[in-house]
């Protein structure tokens, strides 16, 4: 039996018990264990911890031939048949549900009859799944599955309403602002702590070089102590950064105007968008993929009960939009070959000038 069998075929004990698993392997942990067989051909594992990249070596346990067999094999499962279709999926993503994971999306070719027997569709239609495939872990909130066109609609539709009536978010960006204003005086002073915290770092450093030259350290304890105080000293910095770009927004000025700005070019983007009339395909992927930027830059997520109802959560980034003037050419069909992503996040220990809306 190959290993992927027998991982399916689950059973085992769990580690560290003699009892067996109350579930079977998983299919995501599973694709990740194979993932990583280069590292078990090549004794090499690489990981990264806020950026940064380290190399940590590993006890080969399968030869480089293994590994170039199951390579060649890997590429031949790639392969599509020559019927496949292939459907648009808006949400894509960011759909959830309450069972916690991000649903997928497939091709339906069959349903089931008035007698529950599966038969051929006439025309194949895209649907939204959950991919929880465990039954006790199954939220009995979770429908489970939704056509794509159904929910691709009902989202849109709910975008479109609030961009219609965009005096809402103006009030929740003004009281967003005036917030980072009243905490201004508690932003320098945490910046003023970090920075100490990096005077601070930058002296032990040097300390521990100079034990070290002393001989009071090995060459092993110094090296030690030097990558935790390199680990402490990138958390900081990224804190800082993040903490500068919080603080940047009170110092910017007419933001109201840059940010209705913003908002007027989302309402023409979304508008030219109804009144799309596409006649060839390709014209309808176009369309599609303008659509598909308007939901990466705007949804955070959208989630579904067991009714079926979508909650679209919007998120425009503050910050973000200030920084790139209110520009949203790349919505504009003209200009779409110059698309791009237009936010990042600030960690949640700081306010994160976003402004969420719950539709």
């Amino acid at each position: 039996m190959e290993i992927r069998d027998r991982l399916i075929a689950g059973g085992a004990p769990q580690k560290g018990s003699s009892v067996p698993r109350r579930i079977h392997w998983a299919r995501s942990s599973i694709q990740a264990i194979l993932k990583s067989a280069k590292e078990y051909a090549y004794g090499l594992k690489i990981q990264s911890r806020k950026g940064e990249l380290f190399e940590i070596p590993v006890e080969p346990i399968i030869d480089i031939a293994t590994y170039d067999s199951f390579r060649e094999m890997r590429a031949r499962k790639k392969t599509y048949p020559a019927r496949r279709v292939h459907h648009d999926y808006l949400l894509g993503g960011v759909l959830k549900c309450d069972c916690g994971n991000k649903w997928g999306a497939r091709t339906q070719k069959t349903r089931k009859n008035r007698k529950g027997v599966l038969v051929e569709r006439k025309t194949t239609t895209g649907v939204y799944f959950c991919r929880q495939n465990h039954k006790d872990l199954v939220s009995p909130d979770c429908p489970r599955h939704i056509g794509a066109k159904k929910a691709d609609d009902d989202a849109w539709e709910k975008i479109c309403r609030a961009l219609d009536k965009p005096e809402y978010l103006l009030s929740q960006a003004m009281d967003l602002v005036d917030q980072l204003r009243a905490n201004a005086s508690n932003l320098h002073e945490e910046r003023d702590r970090i920075e100490k915290q990096l005077q601070r770092i930058n002296h032990n450093r040097q300390w521990v070089i100079t034990q070290a030259r002393e001989g009071r350290f090995t060459n092993n304890d110094m090296e030690q102590q030097l990558a935790t105080l390199t680990l402490q000293e990138i958390s900081y910095k990224r804190d800082l950064s993040a903490l500068g770009q919080t603080i940047n927004i009170n110092a910017l000025n007419n933001w109201e105007e840059k940010f209705e700005e913003y908002l007027a070019d989302l309402q023409v983007g979304v508008v030219e968008l109804k009144e799309a009339a596409p006649q060839t395909e390709e014209e309808r992927h176009r369309v599609f993929l303008l659509k598909k930027k308007v939901i990466d830059t705007l949804v955070e997520e959208v989630t579904i009960n067991r009714n079926r109802e979508l909650n679209v959560v919007i998120r425009l980034d503050l910050q973000k939009i200030l920084d790139q003037d209110a520009g949203l050419e790349n919505l504009s069909p003209a200009a779409y070959s110059r698309r791009g992503e237009i936010y990042t996040r600030i960690p949640d220990m700081y306010p994160a000038g976003q402004i969420r809306l719950r539709l």
